[in-house]
Order: C-alpha cells, then structure tokens, then sequence
C-alpha cells in the first residue's frame, strides 16, 4: 500500500484468487442504495471477490452521484472489507474520508491507512521523447545486427582458411546434406514455378508484339529477363522463404534442447560446424538451381509460343544464342550465388543469436526471413544500376 500500487506479482497473485473463487461458484455481493436523498447505503462483500468488471461499475454509478461529501455514507450492512473494496470506495470518495460516515472500527481503520498512503501519480507521456527512443533503439538494433553479421562473415572466412589448411576435418557430410535440402529438395518446386512464370511470360509479351508484327522478338526478351533477372530472383525469395527460415529455426531450436551450448562446450566452433556448411551448400546449390529454374522457365515460354504465337520451339531454341548473350547467363550465375550466401549467412546469424525459449525463436525466424528477401531484391536493383555503369547492360 505504501506505494500506490500493488505489485506486479501481487497483482498476478489476486488475478488467481478471483479466477479460482469465480471457478468455485464464489461471486461478490457488493451493492448500495439510496435510502433518500442525503444517505447511501452499502451492503454485501466489499472484498478481493470484486471483479475488475464490477469494480468498474460500482465506481462509475457511485462517481455519477455527483460529489461524495455531500451524503452520509452507510457501511453498516456491509458485511466483509479488505483492502481491495477499501480502495474502490477511497477512490469515489476522491482520496479523502466524508464528514458524515457510520462504519464499524475496523472498516475506519483502512481508511486511515489509505490516508497516510502516498499515491503515485501516473508517468506522463512525452510523445516526442517516446518517437526519438523509438527511433534510437531501433538504429542502435539495427547497427548491432550489422555489426554482428559483418562479425559472423569474417569468421567464416577464417574457417574456410583453417578448412585448407585441414582438409580432413573439413564438415563434408554437412555440406553435402545442406546441398541436397536446399538443392535437390527444391527442383520440384522451382521447376513448376519457372514453368508457369515462362508460360505466363509469353503470354504477356506475346500479346503486345503480335500487335506489331514481331512474334519473334519473344525469344530474345523472354532470354534476357529470365537469365539475368526471374531466374535468380525467384530462386531467391523462394528460398529464402524455404531454407533461410529453416536454417534459423533448425540452429535456433538447438538453444532449447541445450545443444548449442553442449557443442561450445566441448570446444567446437558453432561457426564452422553449424554456419559454414550451411554457407557453402547454399552458395554451390543456388547457382544450379538458377540453371533449372531459367530452363523451366524457358521451356514453358517456348510451348506456349508455339502455341500461340506460331514460333516453332526449335526456332525458339535457335534465336536464343544469337538473340541473348551468354554474359547474361553468367550474371544469373553470380546473382544466384550472391543471394544464396546471404540467405546462408542472414539464416544462420539469426539463428544463433536467438534465446532459448520459442518467442525469440519465432520472432528471429520472421527476421530472418524478412531481411533476406530485403536484401535480396537491394543487391538485385544494386547490380542493375552497377551493370548499366559497366556497360553490360
């Protein structure tokens, strides 16, 4: 009492009171009357058994009674009163005792304590201030997450210099495991989805040339978007929706089962038995991804204008080495490893930077996943505009 407000942990404590009494059938039976125009009378338990709900009405009909020193306030009918009730009439009465009131002893004697409480007035919130610590923990965040991947990137470095220098102890079963769940375990998927988007490609851009007489220019526009940009980029997000969310929930759940910290323990580095095979699976897996998805997506972009625009599909396949530079096919290459080692890298920080217990997990996996695809599409745009400087654009 002496400080305004109950503790947090007494506070819980009450919650269970009431919620196992109501559970028993016990309910409070507080109630007041007006016997006429200058008494209020109240009668039942004044007590814990008070809802929050109840509480709140019996504060706001006594409060529309309008000021509470004009009435005499009868509690002789009032059967039990603690703390809990004492303040909900403390707080109608506007923190002070009315002239005209009949209690018995031990009821008065609360609210002399309640008197002698001093109450603490509710912070005041300084919106401005709240904006600018909003926005300082968010850049420091922000900066530590940097910091921290850019930490995590150089110590692969120095597993991969330490892997040549010891060959044998190199973790070539995990890379190979991380090459067949992020590689073979996806052709399925990204070869319908390269599929449909050339279907859906030639459609679109077949529509438009018909209009000017250039069926054939498909060839080489569907070439070019698909080997320098779908192909990589949808490679890319999906994965990073696949393997970069799995890759942070499998290294963040070994913090629950303790696994993690057994592995340091024992004098492992959790870098390079966890983090580098991962890495390097995922930057040898994208690339020859990349190369399925641009031959799904051009095969459907091929049947369909045979289909529908009259080019042949051995015509098709003849226009596109003179039509699309190979350069463009090697763009796609490096993009696909590009965003496999950040999706790799990205994955496996957030994972082992996640606290033992499931809602750092949750949370660090939807980070995971949301700062790939971001940065995913910034090194895409970065290298468009880089390329056009070059001239290989």
């Amino acid at each position: 009492m002496g400080q305004g407000r109950s503790h947090p942990a007494q506070r819980r404590l009450d919650d269970c009171r009431r919620t196992v009494w109501r559970m028993a059938g016990i309910r409070s039976d507080a109630s007041w009357a007006r016997a006429d125009n200058s008494e209020i009378r109240l009668s039942g338990s004044w007590s814990l058994l008070l809802d929050a709900g109840r509480s709140r009405r019996l504060r706001r009909e006594l409060g529309q009674l309008g000021s509470p020193h004009h009435y005499r306030w009868n509690l002789e009918r009032v059967d039990a009163l603690d703390s809990a009730g004492a303040l909900v009439l403390w707080e109608v009465w506007q923190r002070r005792l009315p002239e005209q009131l009949a209690c018995q002893d031990d009821y008065r004697l609360w609210f002399k304590r309640l008197a002698g409480t001093r109450f603490a007035d509710p912070p005041l919130r300084h919106r401005l201030a709240d904006v600018f610590d909003g926005t300082g923990n968010g850049v420091i965040g922000f900066m530590r997450t940097v910091g921290g991947i850019l930490l995590l990137i150089g110590q692969l470095m120095v597993d991969v210099a330490w892997c040549v220098r010891h060959p044998r102890l190199t973790p070539w079963k995990e890379i190979a495991a991380t090459i067949h769940h992020v590689g073979a375990t996806s052709m399925l998927l990204l070869g319908v989805v390269g599929f449909l988007i050339g279907v859906v490609m030639a459609i679109q851009i077949g529509m438009a040339l018909q209009q000017f007489g250039a069926a054939s220019m498909i060839v080489g526009m569907m070439g070019l978007a698909v080997l320098r940009e779908l192909g990589p980029v949808i490679c890319g997000l999906i994965l990073a929706g696949r393997s970069g969310s799995a890759m942070t929930a499998g290294i963040g759940a070994m913090h629950l089962t303790g696994e993690y910290d057994a592995l340091r323990a024992f004098g492992s580095s959790p870098s390079l038995r966890l983090a580098l095979p991962r890495v390097v699976g995922a930057g040898i897996s994208l690339p020859l991804l990349v190369v399925w998805t641009d031959f799904a997506a051009l095969i459907g972009g091929a049947v369909t204008a045979q289909m529908n625009l009259g080019v042949g599909f051995k015509l098709f396949l003849a226009q596109l080495p003179a039509q699309v530079q190979i350069v463009n096919f090697w763009i796609g290459l490096c993009k696909g490893a590009l965003f496999g080692l950040t999706i790799a890298v990205i994955g496996c920080w957030f994972g082992m930077n996640a606290s033992p217990d499931t809602e750092s997990l949750s949370r660090n996996t939807t980070l995971s996943v949301v700062t790939s695809l971001t940065l995913i599409l910034l090194f895409d745009a970065s290298s468009g505009a880089l390329l056009t400087h070059v001239g290989l654009l």
